[in-house]
């Protein structure tokens, strides 16, 4: 999600009557999204959260530090380390202390030049255009649970998974497409911190439930007249 513009399309299949998302069902773009989250840095979590919205005492920990007064902190040492971790990762450069194009920070952790053998180049060459860059392949479909368990898509497994649902509730499934930009993404990244029900929790907010439908006033009003009598 490089563009901040950008929007990725998921499909989710959704309980209607409890407004429970059962399973999503994506491509590469959006599952090179989850898996990038774990890349990040915690400092680099919590900056993009907010420390005052998060739960727990880690955000308290963030703070304390932006109010540190950098005397505090022992030499060739500043918050910025800690605030916003430099996690460019893929920058690198010839000559130390040059500033990264990415976080503007002197570039100063060696890494590692290896020289790929021919078998390694062999192998490398015969992956050119299966999904260059991110995480996963782009030429298969994902199934996202819930909790944000990622698999290849299957028809034995959604089945699986579907008829397992529906064994323990009455439930009326529906199809839902939704757009993934960069607000949605934050909200599924402080979801993944303190929740099992991550896509639930950002697509199917408990404001977007339906209301009962309207049997259920005339049963009530069944009670109240036999109460009367």
């Amino acid at each position: 999600m490089a563009d901040l513009n950008s929007k990725i399309t998921l499909k989710l299949l959704i309980d209607a009557r409890s407004n429970k998302v059962l399973f999503g069902e994506a491509g590469k773009d959006l599952v090179d999204f989850l898996f990038s989250l774990l890349t990040l840095p915690l400092g680099s979590v919590i900056k993009l959260l907010s420390p005052s919205t998060m739960n727990g005492s880690i955000g308290k920990l963030y703070q304390s530090v932006e109010n540190l007064n950098e005397i505090y902190l022992v030499a060739n040492k500043d918050k910025a380390s800690l605030l916003q971790p430099n996690f460019c990762s893929r920058k690198v450069t010839t000559v130390r202390n040059t500033v990264c194009p990415n976080c503007n920070r002197a570039m100063v952790i060696e890494v590692a030049f290896v020289v790929p053998s021919d078998s390694a180049s062999s192998v490398s060459s015969g992956n050119t255009g299966e999904g260059v860059g991110g995480f996963v392949k782009g030429v298969i479909t994902y199934m996202i649970t819930d909790d944000l368990e990622v698999t290849p898509m299957s028809a034995i497994s959604s089945i699986t998974l579907i008829n397992r649902f529906i064994m323990k509730k009455d439930v009326q499934l529906e199809e839902k497409v939704v757009a993934v930009g960069i607000e949605e993404g934050l909200a599924l990244l402080k979801a993944s911190l303190d929740s099992p029900t991550a896509l639930t929790d950002v697509f199917c907010s408990p404001e977007k439930k339906e209301k009962p439908p309207s049997s259920s006033f005339v049963d009530d009003d069944d009670d109240d007249d036999d109460d009367d009598d």
